[in-house]
């Protein structure tokens, strides 16, 4: 049943489960999903595909601690678990639509939940950012993918600020080469150098306070530039595509 345009609600187990499994599957560079562990398995094989398609999974599982534990490095590319079971069933796909409703049309089979999927980037950057700003944060940090082999190219903005942040955090010193577009006359031009500064509060330790933010300086020769993802504003420059290395590769 469509509330409105853009809108669709969900009353039933099966429909649920349809619908978080078609959004996974929508997903082509990132992925948010908050689910019970119980109810994990369901997803599993469209959570695998993900991986393997390199979108970038953050994964949530909350409730029942007893059930069945999945090779997590098969289905994202970090794992947070948390007790409470108030944490609601919540998914994005690409920052650009998403699920949410009650976690209990997962465990629960006859309890009267409803939950709405929606195909709005408005409701689906602001679910991203309670997802990461709220529940991620409160969250155990119960995996993390390793540091990807570089050089790297990603036109996943996110994801190269992901293996950023884990590189520094191992102690590896990066440069990257950045094609971008400067935020203030929007001209495209090439920057490089050493990444001397991630900002995101995906994986620990946590460099900025606002959750959907995510960006990288680089020291390059005319001196330190911050680059953000699509849509930046507080950023110099906007990137379109990013290659990381090894320092002591160049």
């Amino acid at each position: 049943m469509m509330a409105q345009p853009g809108l669709e609600i969900h009353r039933t187990q099966s429909a649920v489960i349809d619908a978080i499994q078609s959004l996974i599957d929508s997903a082509e560079e990132s992925l948010t999903v908050a689910v019970p562990k119980s109810s994990l398995p369901e997803f599993v094989p469209q959570l695998s595909a993900a991986i393997e398609r390199d979108v970038l999974v953050l994964l949530l599982v909350h409730g029942d601690a007893t059930a069945p534990t999945p090779a997590y490095e098969d289905i994202a590319t970090a794992v947070r678990t948390i007790e409470s079971g108030i944490t609601p069933l919540l998914v994005t796909a690409d920052i650009q639509r998403g699920f949410t409703g009650h976690s209990g049309l997962l465990t629960d089979s006859i309890a009267e939940y409803q939950a709405t999927e929606f195909d709005n980037e408005n409701l689906a950057h602001d679910e991203f950012a309670m997802f990461l700003g709220t529940h991620w944060l409160m969250g155990t940090e119960h995996y993390i993918a390793s540091v990807c082999a570089f050089p790297r190219t990603f036109s996943a903005f996110q994801f190269a600020v992901l293996m950023a942040a884990l590189a520094l955090r191992a102690g590896t010193a990066i440069t990257a080469r950045a094609r971008v577009i400067s935020t203030a006359d929007r001209t495209e031009t090439t920057i490089s150098g050493p990444v001397i500064n991630v900002r995101q509060s995906v994986v620990y330790p946590a460099s900025s306070t606002n959750p959907a933010e995510r960006s990288l300086t680089i020291e390059t020769d005319a001196g330190p530039v911050t680059v953000g993802g699509a849509g930046a504003t507080k950023e110099a420059y906007e990137c379109r595509e990013i290659t990381l290395d090894r320092a002591d590769d160049e």
